[in-house]
């Protein structure tokens, strides 16, 4: 047995800074930004893994949360775009992890709020894997 979890955020990160759509929008996509990263850009957020198991087979179903920022100065419309985007990114081909068979993709929740300043954009991607290992 394995997790998947690292893995996954590789695959993740690999597809996000791969799509060139999304790109355009965005400055990065980002693990651990640091203060002076430039708006909109892309976060990796939380993971939670639950097993499971079958007679002849481990999986894991992984809720994943992806963070976008923005501060666009007419309101959400550009986080929600970006959500769009991401959403896009991880779907369309399907996921592949090294190692790993994706099951299934879905999307578990998106919305946009704005942050405690008053004036970012915060939008939340929340999708539910599972994999087989």
């Amino acid at each position: 047995m394995k997790l998947a979890l690292w893995e996954l955020q590789k695959a993740i990160y690999k597809r996000l800074e791969a799509d060139e759509t999304l790109n355009h929008v965005i400055t990065g996509v980002f693990d651990n930004p640091n203060k002076n990263t430039p708006y909109p850009y892309v976060t990796i957020g939380e993971d939670t893994t639950t097993p499971f198991e079958t007679k002849t087979s481990f999986g894991e179903n992984i809720t994943t949360v992806l963070h976008c920022w923005s501060r666009a100065e007419d309101g959400k419309r550009e986080a929600k775009q970006i959500l769009s985007l991401m959403l896009q990114a991880l779907t369309r081909p399907a996921l592949e992890i090294d190692g790993f068979t994706v099951l299934k993709v879905e999307l578990q929740q998106a919305q946009v709020i704005t942050d405690i300043d008053g004036f970012t954009q915060h939008g939340i991607l929340r999708l539910r894997l599972y994999i087989n290992n």
